[in-house]
């Protein structure tokens, strides 16, 4: 790509943890000819107003409700960053996903993008077939189809990145505590693969950058940086941290699995029969950059000693 070849990107969720780490790697990349436009809910918050101080980056607030509203406002649009999230417990959570991406990806076939970047969700050994008994897991998956069956009539190209788990769910907060929690009910020496949503953000930004070559055009990358049991991980966290890896009592976590049945039960069910499938050796190759447990708790984590 040369330097007149200047393309205009959309980065949705550009104030959280996916978009974010896609606008981080980009502009760790001065050198490549993209225009950002980060898309957010409000233009007004303190996050957004650090964005648009930043180069290359210019601020747009809209939602996926009426994602024509946010194409609409960049001129030339060239690729697309595309996250979907569900609202856990919220009726009809997995349906309004999937209701929501497929309205982007249409908008994004009607404004003329070229290459999308969708990050979904691993779903185990067969990924482009298998939909698993989450319903948010399926929503992705629909998604995916939308983009594969519908790009090639607007000439449109795309990359699915599959994120397993994120590292990022280890927290010291409510959530973060009854992730590990669940966690361990599956079984202390029962593996999870992990991967961190800063690691996220640079291999989408290595697919903005190679989007024309074949490893990355209509190609689908299981994306983890380990796989690792919760004693293992207990054990790294107090050696990193001289801390004991946060959790809580059980029983939240079983209430938490039980009142959210559908999407967290499930998940956790299916992460102990079943799991998550990405080739951690052979993405540790092509991407070196990707963090294990110790070096994201060391450098990432809301404990990193950087």
């Amino acid at each position: 790509m040369s330097s007149s070849d200047r393309r205009n990107l959309i980065i949705t969720g550009a104030t959280g943890k996916q978009g974010g780490a896609v606008i981080e790697a980009l502009l760790e990349k001065p050198s490549q000819p993209f225009e950002i436009y980060a898309v957010t809910r409000n233009k007004e918050s303190a996050t957004a107003k650090s964005l648009a101080r930043k180069p290359n980056v210019q601020v747009v607030q809209g939602d996926f409700d009426n994602p024509k509203g946010i194409l609409s406002q960049v001129p030339a649009p060239w690729g697309l960053f595309s996250v979907t999230t569900i609202q856990p417990g919220k009726r009809n959570a997995a349906a309004t996903e999937e209701q929501q991406g497929k309205a982007v990806n249409s908008a994004a076939f009607e404004a003329g993008i070229k290459h999308i970047i969708y990050t979904s969700v691993d779903r185990g050994v067969d990924s482009d077939n298998t939909e698993t008994p989450i319903p948010h897991f399926q929503s992705k998956k629909h998604v995916e189809d939308d983009i594969k069956e519908k790009a090639p009539q607007s000439g449109t190209t795309g990359t699915f990145i599959r994120p397993v788990a994120f590292m990022d769910n280890l927290s010291s907060d409510f959530f973060g505590r009854a992730f590990v929690t669940m966690w361990r009910q599956n079984g202390l020496d029962t593996p999870l693969q992990l991967v961190s949503t800063k690691d996220i953000g640079r291999v989408a930004a290595e697919a903005f950058i190679h989007a024309d070559e074949e490893r990355y055009k209509n190609k689908a990358i299981s994306l983890a940086g380990e796989s690792i049991t919760p004693r293992v991980a207990a054990k790294i966290f107090k050696e990193s941290t001289g801390q004991e890896m946060p959790s809580t009592f059980g029983v939240v976590g079983s209430l938490l699995k039980t009142m959210m049945k559908d999407e967290v039960g499930t998940m956790f069910a299916w992460f102990k029969s079943t799991g998550y499938a990405a080739d951690v050796q052979t993405l540790r190759k092509d991407y070196p950059f990707l963090k294990d447990f110790k070096s994201w708790v060391e450098t990432e984590s809301a404990w990193n000693k950087s």
